[in-house]
């Protein structure tokens, strides 16, 4: 990989950046507002930290120039050209950016000295995780690519060790520099939740298609060696290849940065909203997802080899997808099983952020694998509908066509139904164990009822215009024929899905909004309630507003007693009960360590 090849993304990476600072800046203008800036002023900071960014990508870059040049003199051996060009340009790029980065990164440690308060600026933060960003991504080209020259896999090239000692200096720095500081506001520490979870995420991803490549690799191989007989060894260099020396070298790269940022930088941070988010949103959400398409895979795959045994291929030519069908089985199961553990243990410290851990894990299996059962409906349908409509007996008997169609049908119904109907009927039987309010209007079930209603009702709507335009159109056309129906044997198929799906789903939120009705019927009007948390309490709200059913206004506790109690769901009910019963029509509720105390007032 050559340097100036991975040069060219870095405007992309600047501009990318700036539009995250720019929105993260605007959505917290209003709070910004509160607090009085005694500061240098945000324009003074937008001018600083742009240069100073702009002059140490140069001065780093030009550093590493001369460094691969160093190097591929010393080590690259007659390979290497005699131009000076690279030379030339990283010593050009250090002069010029070296006391450009250093008058105007002075100029700010020396505001930051004596004003207190720029160390609170969400400018300042941004610059020093864009850096540290930047620095971390050609930290990790770098270890890949010198992997693969330890595992002679690439020629040596200056560039990956440059990389990786130049980047893991301006990396080190940065990071040293942000910890020292810390994060005084809350907006400082989402900047440091995003470039955390953002980072775990992205070498999660290289872990996953690093290993999942390892295992493929080594299962193709034993695959054919058991049952190719095309195999000859002496063309081979055994199992030790170059595919698996690369995905090995992703899956330690990967794997080293993500277990750092996870298991080391973010340890503690339990109440980030973007850690859950990364739990559930994309590691959990990934795995199931992975599982299903492999599992679906596997199986359609078998189905059809028995479906066409009588005129298939053969069987081990058929099978050879196997490999890398387990393989990503594997990875899926193994980011699944991890991460929803992982979630569990977490939520495990309080009740009421468990019950809503599972809640939302099961409605997003549950959604998932209605998913599926709804592209079974519609297949089966649409397949339905073309032999109808064909009347053609080589559609049936002749080629292979209808026999795959019914696989993948047959396999989605499958894997959907079965994800579907064990996750929903868990969520059903928990309501009939508590057929309470909460349960029925928290959040996770609402979304996924809104969801299915929302997503089927505009399938319906798409299908019916759809429908129309093409009866219409052949109509005017003096055209009615049998093509009319093969055109508009999808929309049928839709509708026909949809026309399944929302009458039962329909009746689930019926049922809902009357139980929450008949709830409302007996409690009293509701009164203006005011809780007193200190920052991170936002599932002890959550939990005090499910149990009134209406929403509360959170005032920040800030003094060093302040506590955030564990409260069950019997607690829960009892403190709206003592709610529902003070005299006032307002009241404030107070945390204590064993519960919470309410006052009322008018």
């Amino acid at each position: 990989m050559d340097f100036f090849d991975i040069l060219q993304f870095i405007p992309a990476i600047i501009i990318l950046a700036a539009i995250v600072g720019v929105v993260f800046l605007v959505i917290n203008v209003r709070r910004r507002r509160s607090r009085v800036d005694t500061g240098i002023g945000t324009v003074r900071r937008l001018y600083f930290y742009s240069v100073s960014f702009v002059a140490l990508m140069m001065v780093a870059n030009g550093v590493m120039l001369v460094s691969m040049d160093l190097l591929d003199r010393l080590f690259g051996g007659s390979a290497v050209s005699d131009s000076t060009t690279r030379l030339a340009w990283g010593l050009a790029l250090i002069i010029v950016g070296l006391p450009l980065w250093a008058f105007h990164w002075r100029a700010m440690a020396g505001h930051v000295a004596i004003n207190a308060v720029e160390t609170q600026s969400e400018i300042r933060k941004i610059y020093l995780y864009l850096i540290i960003g930047v620095a971390l991504i050609f930290m990790v080209i770098g270890a890949f690519t010198a992997l693969e020259q330890v595992f002679n896999t690439e020629d040596f090239k200056g560039f990956s060790w440059a990389a990786v000692v130049v980047w893991s200096v301006v990396w080190g720095l940065h990071w040293r520099i942000d910890t020292g500081e810390g994060h005084p506001t809350p907006e400082t520490l989402g900047i440091r939740r995003f470039y955390l979870y953002v980072a775990s995420l992205a070498t999660l991803v290289l872990l996953a298609l690093g290993a999942g490549r390892v295992v493929h690799v080594i299962l193709s191989e034993g695959y054919s060696s058991a049952f190719s007989s095309s195999v000859v060894l002496s063309e081979r260099s055994g199992i030790w290849t170059h595919a698996l020396r690369s995905a090995l070298a992703a899956a330690i790269v990967g794997g080293g940065v993500w277990a750092v940022h996870w298991f080391v930088f973010a340890r503690r941070d339990f109440e980030s909203s973007l850690r859950w988010a990364y739990l559930y949103v994309f590691a959990i959400l990934g795995g199931i997802f992975t599982t299903m398409i492999s599992t679906g895979l596997v199986v359609a795959g078998v189905l059809m080899w028995a479906f066409r045994a009588p005129v298939a291929d053969p069987t081990v030519e058929h099978f050879e997808y196997l490999p890398a069908a387990i393989a990503s089985l594997g990875v899926g199961i193994s980011i699944w099983s991890y991460h929803w553990w992982r979630a569990q243990h977490e939520a495990g410290q309080s009740p009421l952020l468990k019950l809503s851990a599972n809640r939302a894990y099961e409605y997003i299996v549950a959604a998932l694998g209605l998913s599926a059962l709804s592209f079974a409906s519609f297949a089966a349908i649409d397949t339905g509908l073309a032999v109808l409509i064909e009347q053609s007996r080589e559609l049936i008997s002749g080629d292979d066509l209808w026999r795959e169609q019914f696989a993948v049908t047959l396999t989605l119904a499958l894997i959907g139904g079965s994800f579907w109907g064990y996750y929903w009927r868990s969520a059903q039987r928990r309501l009939a164990l508590d057929d309470t309010s909460s349960e029925r209007s928290s959040l996770s079930r609402k979304v996924f009822t809104f969801l299915v209603l929302g997503i089927g009702v505009l399938a319906l709507l798409i299908s019916a215009s759809a429908t129309l335009f093409v009866f219409l159109r052949d109509a005017l056309d003096a055209s009615l024929a049998l093509d009319t129906l093969r055109d508009i044997r999808p929309a049928i198929a839709v509708a026909l899905t949809a026309g399944f799906i929302l009458p039962y789903q329909w009746s689930v939120y019926r049922a809902d909004r009357l139980s929450r009705s008949e709830v409302r019927q007996e409690t009293v009007q509701p009164k203006r309630v005011s809780v007193l948390a200190q920052a991170g309490s936002q599932e002890f709200i959550r939990g005090i507003e499910d149990a009134l059913g209406y929403s509360v206004e959170t005032l920040y506790w800030t003094d060093a007693e302040a506590v955030t109690p564990l409260l069950t769901s019997e607690a829960l009910s009892e403190l709206a009960s003592r709610v529902a019963d003070s005299q006032g029509p307002s009241v404030l509720i107070v945390p204590e360590p064993a519960g919470a105390r309410v006052l009322s007032y008018d």
